[in-house]
């Protein structure tokens, strides 16, 4: 993996982050592992970033913002998490049967520096549970899960204090007159105190086929709310929408419009504006 980019949250002082996508100018390798499947459970030991498996809404994968991906409550106090654009060494599993997913997983506490000391500097543990079937003519999938970080004092500052939390999300996709509806709902929680941000919320709305001449293209809308501790306005809003237009197969324009109520719950209120060329290569 290789970025090169620019910071837009240097110019909007939000918590969140507006853009999924900003990280660190790097070259990484970014993924590197064995996998094993048997029968219904599978196996993954290597470089992995784990919130491609753990934390992840479906549905929100379009949305700019860092929450709909990533929830707040861990990205913001554990940033040694192992998350985009970030990954870590780590062994993980899962096992699925009638409609629910068991996944646990043990990854090292570093996943800036992943190769440096990497049994030395803390570890996180993962569990999640999902549950998968069809309700009311549409699909349903229910997540829950808790995390618990462990970190020596000496990186404390940077990677992330002794720590826990839980979280759930849930997703129904529909269609309705040839379209393709989707939703979704977040909720977060780490209260421990030494957490800035002890509370999170997003939900939001995706459509899709909705236009026959362009069948490609698609359109959401979602609020996204991060509560932060010691701050003016206790809590920061984000307000997203977006429209990602299908130019040509797997090549699409997404035009993205956020408004931040109190970014940082401390600053006034920002307009964000981002346009997003990207191709898909699955």
């Amino acid at each position: 993996m290789a970025i090169q980019n620019g910071n837009p949250e240097n110019y909007v002082g939000d918590t969140q982050c507006v853009n999924a996508f900003t990280g660190l100018n790097r070259g990484a390798l970014y993924k590197l592992y064995y996998r094993q499947n048997m029968g219904n459970a599978t196996l993954r030991a290597g470089l992995i970033s784990a919130n491609d498996y753990f934390d992840s809404t479906g549905v929100a994968s379009n949305f700019l913002n860092v929450s709909y991906g990533f929830g707040a409550a861990m990205g913001i106090n554990v940033p040694g998490a192992s998350s985009y654009p970030f990954s870590s060494l780590g062994v993980m599993g899962s096992y699925s049967t009638d409609g629910w997913t068991g996944m646990a997983g043990v990854f090292e506490g570093d996943a800036i520096h992943p190769f440096e000391g990497p049994a030395h500097r803390g570890n996180m543990v993962w569990l999640e549970a999902d549950r998968g079937g069809s309700l009311g003519g549409g699909k349903y999938i229910v997540k829950v899960g808790g995390w618990r970080n462990s970190q020596l004092p000496q990186y404390q500052a940077t990677l992330g204090n002794d720590t826990n939390g839980l979280y759930t999300t849930g997703e129904y996709r529909w269609k309705q007159d040839g379209m393709d509806w989707g939703s979704f709902l977040e909720f977060e929680a780490a209260p421990n105190p030494v957490n800035i941000l002890p509370w999170y919320t997003g939900a939001g709305l995706r459509l899709r086929h909705f236009w026959v001449a362009r069948s490609g293209d698609s359109v959401g809308i979602g609020m996204a709310r991060a509560w932060l501790r010691d701050a003016p306005y206790h809590a920061e809003t984000d307000f997203e929408g977006y429209y990602s237009a299908r130019i040509i197969p797997r090549l699409y324009l997404q035009s993205d419009l956020q408004y931040v109520v109190h970014p940082s719950a401390t600053y006034p209120n920002a307009l964000v504006g981002i346009l997003r060329l990207h191709m898909r290569f699955s």
